[in-house]
């Protein structure tokens, strides 16, 4: 219709929407089905570049304490179970809220039968954010094996907030380079 603006996915051309957002088959954000010479503020690459920034912040000391973990580098202070609740407290907010879009997305590949990468990350995140949170709140549910010489139970939040960071900057680099696409391609509508 005239003067509607329209939104498609580069993936699937198909799909297409009246309003900004994602994929339904396959995630990746819809950009505009015409190009226009007007330079849009890009709301999702402003929100995925702060979600990044944040996790990134949490994630870098949240991975140096499971590292510090397992090579016996803590302070004497810091037990198993006590690092398991401050891993915890770390990866929450980098887990919960910074790879929320891309649980969202995970959650929708499901609904709609459309496996795609991100029910692939979807799933291993939460996989390993589960059962760490498990192992830390109630340990008791594990068998012996499962304990380390400490005696605490292996938890997995540092993978869980780097596969949601490092996915994070993926999304940066992506949303950047369609961002400079488009620019190049007004460039050209503003000289013909």
């Amino acid at each position: 219709r005239p003067g509607e603006v329209l939104y498609v996915c580069p993936m699937h051309p198909e799909v297409q929407s009246v309003v900004p957002g994602s994929c339904p088959k396959c995630g990746m954000a819809l950009e505009l089905a015409v190009p226009t010479l007007a330079e849009e503020e890009d709301h999702e690459l402003l929100d995925m570049r702060r979600r990044f920034l944040i996790s990134l912040v949490l994630t870098v000391p949240l991975f140096a304490l499971a590292m510090g973990a397992m090579a016996g580098w803590l302070a004497q202070g810091l037990t198993g179970n006590t690092v398991g609740w401050l891993q915890l407290a770390l990866a929450t907010p980098v887990v919960l809220w910074c790879g929320w879009p891309l649980l969202q997305r995970g959650a929708r590949s499901l609904v709609t039968r459309n496996l795609n990468m991100f029910t692939l990350i979807g799933l291993g995140v939460m996989v390993a954010y589960g059962y760490s949170v498990v192992a830390t709140v109630a340990p008791g549910l594990f068998p012996g094996s499962f304990r380390g010489m400490g005696g605490a139970v292996g938890v997995y939040y540092e993978a869980a907030a780097v596969i949601v960071t490092l996915v994070l900057l993926g999304q940066v680099l992506e949303l950047r380079a369609r961002r400079s696409t488009s620019g190049a391609i007004r460039a050209l509508l503003a000289a013909a």
